[in-house]
């Protein structure tokens, strides 16, 4: 309301000035042509009369004189012209006939400016009029403009933080229908965010129930054990049901940092190569210590730059090799390859364990799935990969091994760079 106040004052400012500075100039153009006019009909009237080289009249009631000159003095030029004589100041026009004296006309050049000036504020007396009339219409009209808005503002004012129910348009405004339906969409994905919370804080609850019931389990039987390698048993079991949770809190918190929102100010050009090397450090050990071998097999190093986020990419890379290292039997062989195939870069994971049935690798992708109760991971580990590959635009495939048993994870990752 203020910029709109400010803006039509402004600009009304502007139109005043204009019209009485336009006002007083074409006042004294009229006058400066009365001028002419007088001094043409003065010189057709005395003809050839002889000059009356008298001063100026100065008289307050004549504001209009004129003189007859057989010659202008010097200095004087014919038209118009502004001058001073005695203690007032004229506006003369002078003009000769055929050989015939000079006639000047002269008004005083207080009296024109006055007159002008009175005539310009006159002129105004409608826009002053028009003034508070203007600002009564601005303001009834923006208050009725935006009474639609204010009777959305309060109905969403209103609501309580959990009602996330569509606003009726039926008797919304044709001018608020955009705003209406942006705020129903909103409420459509606060509501879809906030089911799926509740639903993944189920499943994670009902999820660490069991690890923690088992290490309670454990934990109690080594406290009744009779004997020391009773009480050993027990406590691997504590460790074991330890591990578990563990896995499955840091999955959990892998998930909860997956936001596209925060992933799309956070593109970089990523080394896919140098997380591979990092990530397969990390599991060495565990590794050799399963007499697992895990291998790289790389083309053109530097053709393995990827736009994308390194720390979800790692978390990605991560999954894979655990998964691929929990199902792989001893003396098995897990392979990393990074190939680049047109504007993609393709990250496959191949691995010498069981594999995964047709029928179950859409299953798989779903969070807390495991193929059976025997499962130790946490049915996270391809959700995961699932949900940093989809932020990324990217796919995952399942296949089976290329030489036999086994399972192929195919990632595809475009270069955004």
């Amino acid at each position: 309301m203020a910029i709109l106040c400010s803006a039509v004052a402004l600009a009304w400012l502007t139109t005043a000035a204009f019209t009485y500075f336009d006002t007083r100039g074409l006042i004294n153009s009229v006058i400066d042509a009365h001028l002419q006019d007088s001094a043409n009909v003065l010189l057709e009237t005395v003809g050839n009369a002889a000059a009356d080289a008298k001063p100026m009249a100065t008289d307050p009631d004549r504001p209009l004189s004129f003189r007859i000159l057989p010659v202008l003095r010097e200095g004087q030029p014919a038209g118009f012209s502004d001058r001073i004589e005695g203690d007032r100041r004229w506006r003369v026009f002078a003009v000769r006939g055929d050989a015939g004296p000079w006639i000047e006309v002269a008004v005083r050049q207080e009296v024109r400016e006055d007159f002008a000036a009175r005539i310009a504020a006159h002129v105004l007396h409608p826009l002053w009029v028009a003034v508070p009339l203007l600002a009564a219409l601005i303001w009834a009209s923006v208050r009725w403009g935006l009474a639609p808005l204010h009777r959305v503002a309060g109905a969403v004012a209103r609501r309580a933080p959990s009602d996330t129910e569509p606003l009726s348009a039926n008797d919304a405004p044709r001018e608020t229908l955009p705003l209406v339906t942006a705020l129903n969409e909103l409420f459509v994905r606060i509501a879809s965010v906030r089911e799926r919370d509740r639903r993944f804080a189920a499943d994670a609850a009902h999820e660490l129930r069991t690890p923690l019931a088992a290490i309670r389990t454990h934990a109690e039987v080594a406290l009744a054990a009779r004997d020391r390698q009773e009480c050993q048993e027990a406590l691997q079991g504590v460790l074991a049901g330890t591990e578990r949770a563990t896995q499955l809190v840091v999955q959990l918190l892998a998930l909860a940092r997956i936001d596209a929102a925060a992933l799309a100010g956070s593109l970089a050009p990523v080394e896919l190569v140098a997380i591979l090397r990092s990530v397969m450090a990390d599991y060495a050990q565990q590794a050799m210590s399963k007499g697992v071998e895990i291998a790289l097999a790389l083309g053109d190093e530097a053709q393995s730059v990827v736009s994308g986020n390194a720390e979800l990419l790692a978390v990605l890379v991560r999954n894979l090799v655990d998964n691929a290292l929990r199902h792989t039997p001893v003396g098995g062989q897990i392979t990393l390859t990074v190939t680049r195939r047109d504007d993609e870069l393709v990250l496959t994971v191949d691995d010498t364990g069981p594999g995964i049935p047709i029928g179950l690798r859409t299953w798989v992708r779903d969070r807390f799935f495991r193929s059976g109760p025997s499962g130790s991971g946490a049915g996270l580990g391809l959700s995961i990969v699932d949900a940093i590959a989809a932020l990324h635009g990217g796919t995952v495939e399942l296949s089976d091994g290329p030489d036999g048993p086994g399972l192929r994870v195919t990632v595809k990752l475009p270069d955004r760079s």
